[in-house]
C-alpha cells in the first residue's frame, strides 16, 4: 500500500466515526426504527420505484493511474454493469476531464465531484469553479452533466472545524471545539453556489456526510454518502426515507461494502480492519474473503433505495488497483477494499499496471442484473 493510498484510506476512518456518532444521536432524538419484521412489513406495503440514476463511483485520484486504461473501464461500467451514470471523483482537472469525455462518449450521465483535500476555502472554491466551467463546456454537447460542490467538507476542507489537517479535524468533529460547523459549511456552500451558478447551467448537488446538516434550498439534488452498518441498521430505512423531507430528488452519492465475512456490519469502515500505517500492512488472520457479503449488501441497499423511492445511487467503487487481490490471504488487500472488480499486483501474470486487466467480483454480476 502506497503512502498516498494509505492517506486516502485513513481519511475515511474519521468520516465513519463521525457518521456513527451522528447516527447514534439521531436515533436517540428521533426514536427507534422498529424491529426487522416491522420494517419488512412496511417495505412490502410500498411499491418499489426503479432508480432513475444507476451509477458507479470512479476514483481518478488513485495512485496507480493509467489514462490508456480508462476507455476499457468506463466502457465496462456502461456496457457490462449497465450503469447510466458515473460519478467522477478527483483533484486533478486533467484526469477528471479525460474520464468525463470518455464517459460522455459512452452515453453516460457525467457527475463531477471535485476534491482538494486539506485546502482552504479559497483554494477549494477556485478548483470547484474551474471544474464548473469545464463541466459547462462538456454540457454544451452532452446535456446530462451534474456538478457536486465537494464531498464531506467539514473533514476535507480546512477552516470549518479546528485542526491543521484532516486527521485533526476528524478528531475534533463532535467536540465542543467544533462548534456549529454545519452553519459554517452552509455559508461556504452558499458562496460556492453563487460563484458556480453563473458559469454552470446544469444541476448542482453536494456529497454530504450524514453528520452535516445541509441547507438544501439552493440545490437541485440532495446528495448523501450513506452506508449501512451495525450502528444504523435498525433505522436505516427510516434514515433514507427522511431524506425526502427537503422536497428534492435524493441521490445516494456513495455506498458499498468490502468482501470479507463481517464486512456488512462495518459498512464504510470495512477497510479499517487493516493497519495501513504499518511498514508492511497485512490482512489479519481472522479475516475470511467472501465476495457474496459485498454482493448481498449492495443488493439489500438497492432494495431499500427502491422501496424508499430514491432517485439514484452510486456504488462505491468500480476499481481500486492500489488494493490488489492476492492468493495469499495475508496480502489480499482487495477483500478490504470496496471495488466490484479485482485487480492483480505487479508480481502477477496479469498485473493491472501492465495491461489494465481486471475481473468481475460477485457484486459485479448483482449490479449488472439490477441495473440492466
Amino acid at each position: 500500500m502506497t503512502p498516498r493510498a494509505s492517506q486516502a484510506i485513513d481519511r475515511r476512518s474519521f468520516i465513519v466515526a463521525a457518521a456513527a456518532s451522528a447516527a447514534a444521536a439521531c436515533a436517540a432524538a428521533c426514536g427507534g426504527g422498529g424491529g426487522r419484521g416491522e420494517r419488512e412489513a412496511a417495505e412490502s406495503s410500498r411499491s418499489r420505484s426503479p432508480l432513475a440514476v444507476k451509477g458507479m463511483n470512479y476514483d481518478t485520484d488513485r495512485e496507480l493511474w493509467r489514462p490508456e486504461f480508462v476507455d476499457h473501464e468506463i466502457a465496462a461500467i456502461r456496457n457490462d454493469l449497465h450503469s447510466n451514470a458515473v460519478l467522477l471523483l478527483g483533484s486533478d482537472l486533467d484526469r477528471l476531464l479525460h474520464s468525463a469525455g470518455i464517459a460522455a462518449d459512452n452515453g453516460l450521465q457525467v457527475w463531477f465531484e471535485p476534491r482538494q483535500f486539506d485546502a482552504d476555502a479559497a483554494t477549494t472554491l477556485a478548483f470547484v469553479s474551474d471544474v464548473a466551467r469545464a463541466a459547462e463546456e462538456l454540457r454544451s454537447d452532452h446535456p446530462e452533466v451534474v456538478l457536486s460542490l465537494g464531498v464531506e467538507l467539514t473533514i476535507f476542507m480546512a477552516g470549518l472545524v479546528p485542526g491543521d489537517d484532516w486527521s485533526e479535524r476528524g478528531a475534533a468533529l463532535g467536540t465542543p471545539a467544533a462548534g456549529d460547523y454545519s452553519a459554517r459549511l452552509n455559508a461556504f456552500l452558499a458562496d460556492a453556489l453563487q460563484a458556480v451558478r453563473p458559469v454552470f447551467g446544469g444541476e448542482i448537488t453536494y456529497s454530504s456526510g450524514t453528520w452535516e446538516a445541509i441547507d438544501w434550498t439552493g440545490f437541485d439534488v440532495v446528495g448523501v454518502d450513506l452506508y449501512r452498518d451495525a450502528t444504523n441498521a435498525a433505522t436505516f430505512d427510516q434514515d433514507v426515507r427522511r431524506l425526502h423531507q427537503h422536497g428534492k430528488p435524493v441521490v445516494i452519492t456513495e455506498f458499498g461494502c468490502c468482501s470479507f465475512r463481517g464486512a456488512e456490519d462495518l459498512g464504510g469502515s470495512g477497510f479499517t480492519v487493516v493497519d495501513w500505517s504499518a511498514d508492511v500492512p497485512v490482512i489479519p488472520d481472522e479475516l475470511v474473503r467472501d465476495e457474496q457479503v459485498q454482493a448481498d449488501y449492495i443488493a439489500e441497499l438497492l432494495d431499500v433505495f427502491e422501496a424508499e423511492r430514491v432517485h439514484g445511487a452510486f456504488v462505491y467503487d468500480f476499481i481500486e488497483p492500489d488494493s490488489p487481490y492476492s492468493s495469499d490471504p495475508h496480502y489480499d488487500f482487495d477483500m478490504a477494499g470496496f471495488a466490484v472488480v479485482r485487480c492483480y499486483g505487479s508480481d502477477a501474470e496479469r498485473a493491472y499496471e501492465r495491461d489494465g486487466y481486471f475481473e468481475p467480483k460477485a457484486a459485479f454480476d448483482v449490479i449488472a442484473s439490477r441495473f440492466r
